[in-house]
């Protein structure tokens, strides 16, 4: 009888034991040990000169140069600042795996205002405008020598052009070697670059046209002027 009590005891006490851990089991949370792995890239940012700050938004991350690692990826505005130095700004896209270069060349303070003051004196200069010269259209048929600036009746060595007007244009034959190209727009607006010649020998001029003139010398001009009635008047302008 006393085996079997002593039995008995053990087996409860066991028993008791295996239910408590149980127990215990069940009130221990299981630990998540899975990791969350975010896309990143990195950054390097050099200066010249070095040693100035480098901020990431508003956040100051070191000294150039510097190696930032595990961005997160997407866009970041940059700005390196230096004493004396105008502050640079970019903005950066990190992209997963890459590293992203910035290699900010800083422009001293002083070249800066001198730049704006330099520009400050170029907008009050007066702004120079085209010298137009007048051409007295006295005659139905004249000569053009616009090297010597000679618009007359008779020929000369270095005529040009020679023109008869009509009520609403200026008829112009070119003598050799001289060339010419007319343009849809007013005289104002004419620059050499828009004097392109062709071997046109023959042409008329209306009212609100520009005729580019090419010399025997190489010189170029262009002739032009506004009119209602017959053409009285032509405006020159020397383009070399």
């Amino acid at each position: 009888m006393k085996y079997k009590h002593f039995l008995s005891i053990i087996t409860f006490i066991i028993i008791s034991i295996f239910v408590s851990a149980c127990k215990v089991a069940e009130k221990e949370p299981i630990s998540d040990t899975t990791e969350k792995f975010v896309d990143t890239g990195a950054l390097v940012i050099e200066s010249s000169p070095s040693f100035a700050q480098v901020y990431v938004g508003e956040e100051h991350r070191g000294d150039t140069p510097l190696n930032l690692y595990n961005l997160p990826v997407g866009n970041y505005d940059i700005t390196i600042k230096k004493e004396g130095y105008a502050d640079f700004k970019k903005t950066v896209n990190i992209k997963v795996g890459r590293t992203e270069e910035v290699d900010a060349i800083l422009t001293p303070i002083v070249q800066e205002t001198k730049k704006a003051e330099e520009h400050a004196k170029e907008m009050e200069k007066p702004q120079e405008t085209t010298q137009l010269n007048k051409i007295n259209l006295s005659s139905f048929a004249m000569y053009f020598d616009f090297d010597k600036m000679k618009f007359t009746e008779i020929r000369t060595d270095g005529s040009d052009l020679f023109s008869r007007k009509y009520e609403t244009y200026v008829h112009f034959t070119t003598l050799i070697p001289t060339k010419i190209n007319v343009l849809n727009k007013p005289i104002s607006e004419v620059g050499k670059e828009d004097c392109i010649f062709a071997d046109t020998a023959v042409t008329q001029l209306f009212s609100g046209q520009t005729l580019c003139v090419k010399t025997g010398a190489g010189n170029v001009v262009a002739i032009g002027g506004t009119w209602q009635e017959m053409p009285a008047e032509l405006q020159l302008v020397q383009l070399s």
